[in-house]
């Protein structure tokens, strides 16, 4: 063979080759593309799916127009100081268009118990969630003898209600505007909630070891850096006996427990199984969201950072007792803070004329803010086995 005939032949080999690995690259760049227009679709579909969810508004709240006591439930005016007059009379306030707010409800169905509830606000302008747990023993100003937040739910249900309006309309009280979405968890769907996203990594702050047969709960968990499936989760956000505070340590453990699986999906920068999470939430959730909600939460979710998700609890004096049961009684200077800063979707803040907060303190005994007790001041139950 001649010598200009190798050159040909080495030089259309060339050719093939290099044709060759132009169609293996055109044919990368066509899946490329192909992943690119789907992700894209995918993203606009979800995008374009989600829908915020409406708004009851109703601005803030007048609760001793909204609500006058009988006669017989009022106290003498020496008695409890007359409620503070409304700076903001007579203006109408106006919803914040980018802030929603939520509450969030662990229910115990064996006897309707609210142990567990966080009022948030999330701002879709800013990205910054704040959620706020409200103790279960917290003062509500109430007709009943047992005046805490955790009766109004089961109180409802009692009388003929559906439960979670009762727990709704308490707290507007003590928040001085209704909250726009609730969703109430149970055992269950907790379990199964975060068994949908894989578990959650935690570091589990104390030996956890209890057991109650009559709620057939054993729970058996060392402290340190473990993988948790939703069983083992529920356990630790249950768990209250070994801590100092009791309900407020459990309160501290269910806000580290929530701001590591946050801080979990974030840096996924998705939520796994979000169509099985989002079945889950529609079909074993009570709550007032569809899925289009969620969807809408979700996205607004993965646009914040974990720095910008904040954890708070309701201040008040958590050692509290009247009659012998434990109380907490809300501190309304710091508490009326707490919901101008974190939680109030209005341009108007909330002051004592906005909300009925029934508070008690051991020198200078029960103060409400609308000047009367539900069912009067000897109406709370007697704990102490006395009499009268």
């Amino acid at each position: 063979m001649k010598k200009q005939d190798m050159d040909w032949d080495e030089a259309a080999g060339g050719g093939k080759r290099a044709r060759r690995a132009a169609k293996r690259g055109s044919k990368a760049a066509i899946v490329v593309c192909v992943i690119l227009i789907l992700i894209f679709g995918a993203v606009a579909g979800y995008m374009i799916w989600e829908k915020p969810p409406a708004r009851p508004g109703g601005g803030l709240v007048d609760p001793t127009a909204e609500s006058v006591p009988p006669a017989a439930e009022t106290l003498a005016p020496t008695e409890t100081p007359e409620p503070t007059e409304d700076p903001n009379a007579g203006a109408p306030a106006s919803l914040n268009e980018y802030m929603y707010t939520f509450l969030v409800v662990g229910l115990d169905k064996v006897g309707y118990n609210t142990d567990t509830m966080m009022v948030g606000c999330i701002d879709t302008k800013n990205h910054e969630i704040n959620v706020v747990s409200i103790p279960r023993d917290t003062m509500v100003n109430v007709s009943w003898s047992v005046k805490k937040v955790n009766t109004l739910y089961a109180a409802d249900i009692n009388s003929g209600g559906n439960g979670i309006d009762g727990l709704m309309d308490g707290l507007k009280d003590i928040l001085g505007f209704q909250i726009d979405c609730y969703a109430v968890v149970d055992l269950n769907a907790f379990v199964q909630l975060v068994d949908a996203i894989g578990g959650v990594d935690y570091n589990v702050p104390i030996d956890m070891n209890y057991y109650d047969p009559t709620q057939d709960l054993y729970i058996s968990i060392p402290a340190g850096q473990q993988h948790l499936d939703g069983e083992e989760a529920l356990k630790v956000v249950r768990f209250r006996s070994g801590y100092a505070t009791a309900d407020i340590g459990r309160i501290g453990t269910q806000q580290d427990f929530l701001m590591s699986v946050a801080s979990q999906m974030l840096t996924l920068g998705n939520i796994p199984n979000l169509p099985t999470f989002i079945d889950i939430f529609v079909n074993n959730v009570d709550t007032n969201l569809s899925a289009e909600n969620i969807a809408f939460f979700a996205r607004q979710f993965l646009l914040c950072k974990s720095e910008d998700i904040h954890f708070y609890t309701l201040p008040g004096n958590y050692g509290d007792s009247v009659k012998g049961l434990s109380y907490v009684s809300i501190n309304i200077e710091e508490w009326l803070q707490m919901v101008n800063d974190c939680l109030n979707p209005y341009d108007q803040d909330v002051t004592e004329a906005n909300v009925n907060i029934l508070v008690h303190s051991y020198t200078t005994g029960f103060y409400s803010t609308t000047g009367y007790i539900a069912g009067g001041k000897d109406s709370f139950y007697d704990n102490t086995g006395a009499s009268g």
